[in-house]
């Protein structure tokens, strides 16, 4: 049971690996039908010339044959009336032989008549087919072409999508290393004004405390006060 059920899976896998192959040189596959379905109605062709040539033979011979049977019906005719009746049956005889062979000939003509209508419709309708075939051809190449380059500009799209978003999520790493990279610093300089005092002179300064930075006012008013004491 085991068997043979692995081995309809394996047929299945190849019917399937087979119609695959079809579908992806279905237009390679269907011009060389095209070709071979030209080359079987020349073949075709070949074969209606051989049996026109044949039919025609056959009533050559049928004509031939008529026309010796006038000739000997006229013989038969004049033995007959010189009373030479030996020599009279001896050609009705030949009359009747020349008569089979001739009805023969007439059945193979009539043989041939119909062979050749037979496949002068064969031919006529395999030239219609190949013809739509050929027409509809430069349709289906067109279309495939069409959609090969529609398949291509998608996939081509989808990795066009995929890099901007590969982009964009670089894009933000970076300035997220940037921005931490930026603080850090800050908190760095910070750290090393509270370290060297600069940041508590600083904040003395705001609260109008400690040593404070003489103004420009502050020189103008010592010197008139030292000019006012010359005085």
């Amino acid at each position: 049971m085991l068997l043979r059920k692995i081995f309809t899976a394996l047929r299945g896998k190849a019917t399937e690996t087979g119609e695959a192959i079809v579908d992806s040189q279905g237009i390679r596959i269907m011009e060389q039908e095209l070709r071979d379905a030209k080359t079987a109605m020349n073949r075709a062709n070949e074969e209606l010339t051989t049996i026109m040539a044949r039919r025609n033979l056959a009533a050559k011979e049928v004509d031939t044959l008529s026309d010796k049977m006038a000739e000997y019906e006229k013989s038969a005719m004049a033995a007959l009336e010189k009373g030479e009746q030996s020599l009279a049956e001896e050609v009705a005889g030949e009359i009747a032989r020349l008569e089979s062979e001739r009805e023969i000939a007439q059945a193979n003509v009539t043989q041939y008549d119909g062979t050749i209508e037979a496949l002068k419709s064969t031919i006529a309708k395999s030239k219609g087919e190949i013809r739509r075939v050929e027409q509809q051809m430069s349709h289906v190449k067109a279309t495939e072409a069409a959609q090969k380059a529609q398949a291509a500009v998608a996939s081509q799209h989808a990795g066009q999508n995929a890099s901007m978003n590969s982009a964009v999520a670089s894009l933000e790493r970076i300035k997220e290393r940037q921005a931490l990279q930026a603080e850090k610093l800050k908190i760095g300089e910070s750290m090393q004004a509270q370290d060297s005092g600069a940041d508590l002179e600083a904040r003395l300064s705001q609260a109008g405390i400690g040593k404070q930075q003489t103004s420009g006012s502050d020189v103008l008013a010592r010197l008139k006060a030292k000019q006012n004491a010359g005085n």
